[in-house]
């Protein structure tokens, strides 16, 4: 088995977060890559929220940290609220530069990506679409996060559902 220097550290991090489970006192969250959703309110509201579409029952409370990544995939038709009606990861922490690609999976279409602020919160920095929800798997929109804010987005046919997704930029 072939493992990458990255993988091992990772494993080796996890087994020893494991190993001394409660004895570091840090209240680290045991190499899991996350920051608490409470440190981005816009996001947290805005994956939680009811009166504008449904909640993200995908969102965990936690953004996924990918700021040592120059690219990002976000999966679009992911399973989750319902069906296939999440994207994946739904709420995420990137550095200023980091593409974002939101790739298709063919399920639950037809999708597309959403940023209008004054749809969402009117907490967005950012505003941005993919244009007319379309269907099918290959398909692909990439945009890069250049400026540091928050983004909420959300898919048009499926805001009802709950599928939404935030992204904080630092």
């Amino acid at each position: 088995m072939d493992i990458s220097r990255r993988n091992f550290v990772r494993i080796a991090g996890v087994s020893t977060a494991v190993g001394v489970a409660g004895c570091t006192g840090n209240g680290g969250n045991g190499g899991d890559d996350t920051v608490p959703g409470e440190d981005y309110p816009a996001i947290d509201e805005w994956l939680t929220e009811t009166e504008v579409g449904d909640a993200d029952d995908t969102y965990e409370g936690t953004l996924l940290d990918r700021r040592d990544s120059d690219t990002l995939t976000i999966e679009t038709g992911a399973a989750g609220n319902g069906g296939n009606f999440a994207y994946a990861p739904s709420a995420v922490l990137v550095s200023t530069g980091t593409e974002i690609e939101w790739s298709w999976t063919g399920e639950g279409n037809p999708h597309n990506v959403e940023a209008e602020p004054d749809d969402q919160l009117g907490e967005s920095d950012y505003e941005f679409s993919s244009g007319e929800a379309v269907g099918g798997s290959g398909v692909q929109f990439t945009y890069t996060m250049d400026t540091a804010g928050i983004a909420l987005y959300h898919c048009e046919p499926h805001l009802s559902l709950g599928m939404k997704g935030g992204i904080a930029v630092e």
